[in-house]
Order: C-alpha cells, then structure tokens, then sequence
C-alpha cells in the first residue's frame, strides 16, 4: 500500500483528524500526520477511551504489514514507540502482539546508549518536528 492509500484510509477511518492530516503544511510528510494520529490516540489513552485505542490499534495493525517501508518506519517511530502507555495497563492489553513486539524493540534500543551519531541526530531531527507541530 502506497502513501496516498493509506492516508486516504487514515482520514477516512479517522474522520475527527482529517483536517489535521491534510493540512497543506503537512501533506506529503508522514512523520507529521503520523504524529497527529499519535497524539490523537494519545488522548485517548489519557481519557481511558477504550474503543478508540482499541479503535487505533486494530487500524495500524491492520495496515502495519501492508504498506510501504517510509510508512512502517514511521508507524514505529512516530507513533508507537511516542505513545505513553503505563506497563500492564487495561491499554497495553490492547496492542496487537506484533505491535508491542515493535514498541518494545524500539524502547529497548531508545534505552541502550547508542554509537551511531547520524541515528541519533536522525531521532533528534524528528522529535525537534514534533516539537515545532506542536507549538
């Protein structure tokens, strides 16, 4: 599944985001409509709004496995390993298995103390967008 598609499915499953997805400023960036879907399952989670996690959920995993590898990275690095989700919550519970085996691979490797500069710098030039976004 290529980029469009899976925007496409996004917004239409998504409704209440659709116009933070396609914001002109954000059309075309993955990262930053991944990151709305992000902080709009986020506060869901902090809302303890069951069905819309459970919603979110089904629809990365879902999808997770069809799309193209821009798209898988930014399903793990945007979303999944940003979520604030507390260790054997009711909400932990609803991650799909290969889900939490991505989340948990990611948290395992943010923890380690990484050698690679450009990785780092990488990871540092993303979260500095999600910064801007919000602000």
């Amino acid at each position: 599944m290529e980029y469009q598609e899976f925007i496409d499915q996004l917004v239409n499953n998504f409704p209440e985001i659709k116009g933070q997805v396609l914001d002109e400023d954000d059309v075309g960036l993955i990262t930053l409509q991944m990151g709305t879907f992000k902080r709009f399952t986020q506060k869901a989670i902090n809302e303890n709004n069951i069905q819309t996690v459970k919603k979110c959920f089904d629809f990365i995993s879902l999808h997770n496995s069809m799309v193209n590898s821009r798209i898988q990275n930014s399903i793990g690095i945007t979303y999944l390993a940003k979520l604030t989700i507390r260790k054997n919550s009711k909400i932990e519970k609803l991650l799909p298995p290969e889900l939490k085996n991505i989340r948990d691979s990611l948290h395992r490797h943010y923890n380690s103390v990484s050698e690679n500069k450009g990785f780092n710098n990488f990871i540092n030039e993303l979260e500095q967008l999600e910064k801007k976004k919000k602000s």
